[in-house]
């Protein structure tokens, strides 16, 4: 499906976003809403009309493979597991009324539970408690596919219209993904929540630098650039406690408390609000205008006066496929089959 809008960005209207920099309550799930609901309530008191959670905030991220080997892992894997989150489920219902009462548009982060699977996912939810948008990361990244499945065809349709503009979701390292990006900026986002993990140091116990909590924020950053849009970086806070609770005290990439670098990025990629030190929970706010948006995007619009889409395009192919298709033989002959069946059934009762 093509997108035609062009969004007005000459609005002038001031409002203000919220980017989250908290620690999830380890492996609880009731915990973790609880938590989500008082997030989401402290933002629109403060405010906020648009606020942002980090990736699979419930029930937090999990380093545990890491860290450990596989016997200590499936333990906690397990229990994560019983503590992920249903996009259909009483949990969920409660955060939408929560974000329905406090009259704000939330994109959270959590890990999705369907059957017996889990799924890096993120919910746009609207003022009036809808889900606006229900997305998977489409790739989890390294050891993440040892727990994580990948996103369904539809993630890749990421971008929502509410009340305060269009809202876009990434989750990770999809900020390095060029050919999804380019997606991405074609659903016309004015604002974006780019939900991250705990992250470390650059450097920090000899780790890569691209897993640094100042290489992801980085990538918002050029992701804000890029699409000319306002960038929210959210991410967790792990304290002693909570990397006891994951196996992962001890850890050297980690500094306990640490892992945050939460930031809120402009079109031009300013740093418009970050958290005060990695280590502290705290609620990042910024007050934006559309408006801005027209600044950087008189000058380069990529997917528009900066193109050149006669040189270079992208083919979409997003479709799901059923895990089993019958041709059309075979679709006949399974109704024939049922159909027998129902009779016996009709005769047996009878």
């Amino acid at each position: 499906m093509p997108f035609t809008l062009t969004p007005s960005n000459s609005d002038t209207t001031i409002f203000k976003v919220a980017a989250v920099q908290a620690e999830p309550i380890w492996l609880d799930l009731q915990g973790s809403v609880d938590k989500t609901i008082s997030i989401v309530r402290e933002a629109a008191a403060n405010g906020a009309k648009i606020i942002g959670f980090p990736e699979v905030f419930i029930p937090g991220y999990p380093w545990t493979p890491w860290a450990n080997n596989f016997a200590v892992t499936a333990t906690v894997l397990k229990e994560y597991q019983a503590n992920a989150l249903a996009l259909h489920s009483p949990e969920m219902d409660r955060i939408r009324e929560a974000v329905k009462e406090a009259d704000i548009t939330a994109v959270v982060g959590f890990a999705e539970r369907d059957g017996g699977s889990l799924y890096i996912a993120q919910a746009t939810i609207l003022p009036n408690g809808t889900i606006a948008n229900h997305r998977r990361k489409i790739k989890p990244t390294h050891y993440e596919k040892t727990i994580f499945g990948d996103g369904s065809a539809q993630s890749i349709y990421n971008v929502v219209q509410t009340p305060f503009g269009r809202v876009g979701s990434l989750n990770c390292w999809e900020h390095i993904q060029p050919w999804f990006k380019t997606h991405f900026y074609s659903q016309h986002p004015q604002i974006f929540v780019g939900a991250w993990w705990p992250a470390f140091a650059p450097g920090a116990g000899g780790s890569p630098y691209i897993v640094s909590g100042e290489a992801s924020s980085r990538m918002t950053q050029m992701v804000s650039m890029e699409g000319g849009c306002f960038g929210l970086a959210c991410c967790h806070v792990v304290s002693e406690e909570g990397a006891k609770k994951m196996k992962i005290l001890g850890f050297p990439w980690f500094e306990f408390p640490g892992g945050g670098f939460t930031t809120i990025y402009g079109p031009d990629g300013s740093i418009l609000a970050k958290a005060a030190n990695s280590g502290t929970e705290e609620i990042v706010y910024a007050n934006i205008s559309l408006s801005q948006i027209d600044e950087v995007k008189m000058v380069a619009d990529i997917m528009g006066n900066y193109s050149r889409f006669d040189l270079f395009h992208t083919v979409v192919h997003g479709k799901n496929w059923d895990a089993i298709e019958y041709t059309a033989e075979e679709a006949s002959a399974a109704r024939e089959r049922a159909a027998a069946v129902d009779n016996i059934n009709s005769v047996s009762i009878a």
